[in-house]
């Protein structure tokens, strides 16, 4: 069923001027309105409208996987940035241990674990060891020492390491 409303429209956009179409507008404007559904409600029926049980369990179901993808993303962020952090700090122990072992130390092997609680996972190895060599020009024997600091943590269940190595000459 098509109902008629002729009552005035107020249009409260701007009308644009052209030469084939006046800006005015002459008598009242027809709006038709209809009806949905094409006539009288069903018995049962509210007209409410709403999601189905099957909808919303689906959509509950991607937003699960989604969530899962999410939060295994995460762990491996977390995990990748402690093992980042505990390369960090064996660089740096094992360039302090470096730094205190001298320019030209005596020759041998070393073992100890570092100090503080944070850093009770960590051990360091020294090992330095001497090479003479000849020289080309002057003839005279050129003694090159090799610092080798190593230094171990446990990461989970694995054993990690880094090693800093360094030369001198004398």
């Amino acid at each position: 069923m098509t109902m008629w409303n002729s009552r005035r429209v107020k249009c409260c956009a701007p009308v644009l001027r052209t030469a084939s179409c006046p800006a005015k507008l002459a008598g009242p404007i027809a709006v038709r309105s209809t009806r949905q559904g094409g006539g009288a409600k069903r018995r049962g029926q509210t007209g409410a409208a709403g999601f189905t049980l099957l909808e919303v369990l689906v959509a509950v179901a991607i937003v699960a996987i989604a969530l899962v993808a999410f939060m295994g993303l995460h762990w491996h962020s977390l995990d990748d940035t402690i093992r980042a952090q505990d390369l960090t700090t064996a660089v740096l122990l094992a360039q302090g241990k470096m730094a205190t072992m001298g320019e030209f130390p005596e020759t041998g092997e070393a073992e100890g674990k570092f100090e503080g609680p944070e850093l009770e996972r960590f051990q360091w190895a020294t090992a330095v060891t001497e090479r003479t060599l000849d020289a080309i020009g002057t003839g005279k024997p050129v003694t090159v020492r090799r610092l080798e600091v190593t230094v171990r943590w446990v990461d989970g269940q694995q054993l990690r390491h880094y090693t800093l190595e360094a030369y001198g000459v004398q």
